[in-house]
């Protein structure tokens, strides 16, 4: 609370236009209508949006525009870290990640017609970065990712969300967690909007331009946190060779989302599990590579009381990407889809059992008998869990980055790990 003197100040006018500040010399006496000054955020480092949350900017997007995000967990099939458009093919300023076939490609949309994907960003993708767009051009830490190849003159109507797209005035949500460490956006060359992350007076961004802290404009609620960059080593993979494996503390169910990208390399004639759980042979989800008379043949859901061939070989030495949406299973190489699989409708079905990661869950014991031979590149369990290759104190497995915690295998045989990522 400010004061003059030993008045207290509740208000001040001129006429009837309400005074922000007043100084008395260089000395600022009221401040904000006798409230407290704006905080300027030191304790947190992160708030993290999923959804039904955004932030509404309040800046409309044109060719001038330039957006400067400092973000971590930006990962596949998010959706919206940015946008704004008037449809999908008119004055569109957006940075998002799909799902699907171009899972683990970072999309850009600029403009009336013109969008373009990154190549594969798996390996950077829940890492903190700085995503500066600016004229159909991403740049990823200040090298060019991808590019449109046009900068059209266009004006948009609505303004820019910040964990969502603005779609001609309606939310376009993410459907994973994301988290802003910081934002800029210029607009014609000037600083418009200076956004930190603040977790009082309310949970939001503070704005130093215009003073203000921004909050939730949606339903649900941001969360925050503090997190240690140099606390784990990103890894490209971690490779199992048939006796690694971690418990991920998550029951197969109807609603447990799944992202994997994986590359198969075992030559033996048996099944290999990359995740699973099961209680054969009636409750079971997971993928499954290989069988007892072939080794490279078959890649199989594992769903319900059955399973089904999402493709007949298992492309040994590929990288492959498969996704679990509720009860629907769909697996991936180079962006282009394999084949799919839909499973038991049953909307309650629980196997009971926690999917292990490096082989299957068999009734609570691993099986390692099956255990997955191959790297490991992700694995993301949608709104719960996100786990990437990493190495601490020397030691290889995979770092969750949603709650800031690391699995080592949990079978007294070490992972073993990959290239270091030079992020």
């Amino acid at each position: 609370m400010s004061y003059l003197g030993t008045t207290k100040i509740g208000k001040m006018y001129l006429g009837n236009t309400g005074i922000a500040k007043a100084y008395l010399g260089n000395t600022l006496v009221y401040q904000n209508g006798g409230g407290p000054t704006p905080p300027i955020p030191t304790n947190i480092a992160y708030i993290r949006g999923g959804v039904g949350s955004y932030i509404d900017t309040g800046i409309t997007p044109d060719n001038t525009t330039r957006v400067i995000v400092w973000a971590r967990n930006f990962n596949p099939g998010a959706g919206n870290l940015f946008g704004s458009r008037t449809s999908s093919t008119s004055n569109r300023f957006c940075l998002l990640t799909p799902g699907g076939a171009n899972s683990g490609r970072i999309r850009i949309d600029y403009g009336n017609a013109n969008d373009a994907y990154a190549d594969d960003q798996f390996a950077t993708l829940s890492h903190y970065h700085k995503y500066e767009y600016y004229q159909g051009v991403l740049k990823i830490d200040d090298v060019t990712i991808a590019s449109t190849g046009t900068q059209p003159t266009f004006s948009g109507t609505y303004n820019l969300y910040l964990f969502g797209n603005n779609n001609a005035g309606t939310l376009q949500s993410l459907n994973v967690p994301a988290d802003i460490c910081a934002c800029q956006i210029y607009k014609g060359g000037t600083l418009v909007r200076d956004f930190t992350p603040v977790e009082s007076p309310s949970v939001g961004l503070y704005d130093a331009v215009s003073e203000t802290v921004f909050t939730n404009s949606g339903t649900g609620s941001f969360t925050y946190g503090t997190f240690n960059s140099s606390a784990y080593t990103p890894l490209e993979y971690i490779e199992c060779d048939g006796g690694q494996y971690f418990d991920s503390g998550l029951d197969g169910n109807y609603g447990l989302s799944i992202t994997l990208k994986h590359r198969p390399t075992g030559t033996a004639k048996r099944f290999y599990y990359p995740l699973g759980c099961h209680i054969y042979p009636n409750y079971r989800c997971g993928i499954q590579h290989g069988n007892t008379t072939t080794a490279n043949k078959y890649t199989t859901a594992c769903y319900s009381n059955a399973v089904s061939n999402l493709y007949s070989t298992v492309v040994t030495g590929n990288d492959l990407v498969v996704t679990k949406n509720n009860n629907v299973f769909t697996a991936y190489k180079n962006n282009t889809q394999l084949g799919t699989y839909t499973g038991d409708a049953n909307t309650s079905f629980s196997v009971g059992l926690n999917v292990f990661v490096g082989t299957i869950n068999n009734s609570g014991t691993a099986n390692m008998s099956e255990s997955f031979v191959g790297r490991l590149y992700y694995v993301g369990f949608g709104t719960q869990k996100n786990f990437v290759p990493a190495k601490v104190s020397g030691v290889a497995g995979m770092y969750d980055t949603y709650n800031d915690v690391f699995k080592p295998s949990e079978s007294g045989t070490p992972f073993l790990a990959g290239p270091s990522l030079n992020l």
